[in-house]
């Protein structure tokens, strides 16, 4: 005999408890870890002088310019980027209804790889390179959606080969680049922005990506419930009266300019957008109305803690693709157990 206590409303609202419980959990340890991270780094910071700092006391000089030149920006930055990979990882995730899809899965990433080489090869500011990765990142997604067009075919399927052999293109383009880069300086600036790097990280940076992922983030949770019915597939969706192919392409826009503002900004950083939103579902199930937030709170989290070790770990920053890729696999191998007979 079932549960009769085991109704769907009930269950609903046991959900929407849990939902709003972790999600107050994550907002308070958000706050907590920034904290955090603008204590740690080579030079450590009092906690006691960061509050200091917060209520415009006088503290050390030193510490003061630390906080506000380099640890608010960094952290700024960080959690930003934690956001936008996280969030374009749920948005593929649903749209394509696949666990094992990234934010790179239409070439962006790569693509972006290809236009900051491009920069460095020529010896181009910082400011040109962010500009060409971010641009090289887009036209990139809009190549594969163009192609992915030529075969008339409405499946998933073929956008997704189309973006995996854009995406096979330019890292072919990124390795020739590497080889005509004959100066070492060069070849090394590149390969350290491949792995991921935010250590010259500035207000501009978060001035010019800010906006666009707050608006992103925005609008990917006021249309969240739709991305459920999108997860549906093609004639489900339609047959429900959603306009199938308009918000395949506004999810899209979103999770591409998402990508492109964290890769222009800090290089190519691997496993977050695909570990984070499998974790969280997990845990929460596939209701994108709460996979959606939370995901978002996550990534920023996460994002902070791995800035935080890739410059506390050793006497030189270490990339963060490096720590992403080994604390993510383990993740990523315990959400896979978990979820083995879902398979």
């Amino acid at each position: 005999m079932g549960n009769p206590w085991s109704t769907p409303k009930i269950d609903g609202l046991y959900k929407n408890k849990k939902a709003i419980f972790i999600t107050a959990f994550l907002f308070f340890a958000l706050i907590f870890i920034f904290f955090l991270s603008l204590c740690c780094g080579r030079y450590e910071i009092p906690l006691k002088d960061i509050f200091n700092f917060v209520l415009n006391q006088n503290i050390n000089p030193m510490s003061e310019r630390i906080i506000r030149y380099l640890r608010i920006p960094r952290t700024l930055l960080s959690t930003l980027i934690g956001i936008a990979l996280a969030l374009s990882g749920t948005i593929y995730q649903s749209i394509f209804n696949n666990k094992l899809v990234s934010p790179d899965l239409l070439g962006v990433s790569s693509g972006a790889s290809v236009g900051a080489c491009i920069a460095i090869l020529l010896d181009m500011s910082d400011f040109v390179t962010t500009s060409f990765a971010f641009i090289s990142g887009c036209l990139t997604v809009i190549t594969t959606r163009l192609i992915s067009k030529i075969f008339k075919n409405s499946s998933n399927i073929i956008l997704l080969l189309s973006g995996i052999a854009m995406g096979g293109l330019m890292s072919s383009l990124v390795g020739l680049l590497k080889y005509l880069a004959d100066d070492e300086m060069k070849l090394s600036e590149m390969t350290y922005w491949l792995l991921g790097d935010i250590s010259k990280a500035t207000y501009k940076d978060v001035i010019s990506i800010g906006p666009i992922i707050i608006i992103c983030v925005a609008i990917s949770v006021f249309l969240s419930w739709q991305l459920n019915i999108l997860s549906l597939g093609h004639k489900e969706s339609i047959s429900l009266g959603i306009n199938y192919n308009f918000l395949m392409n506004i999810f899209i826009i979103i999770a591409t300019l998402l990508t492109a503002c964290a890769v222009a900004v800090s290089g190519v950083i691997s496993w977050v957008g695909l570990v984070i939103p499998n974790i969280v579902r997990l845990f929460l199930g596939n209701d994108n109305k709460i996979v959606v937030p939370i995901s978002i709170l996550s990534g920023a989290i996460y994002m902070m803690i791995v800035d935080i070790f890739a410059r506390s770990l050793a006497p030189n920053e270490i990339p963060l693709s490096v720590i992403t890729g080994i604390a993510g696999t383990p993740i990523f191998l315990f959400a896979l157990f978990r979820q083995q007979a879902q398979i």
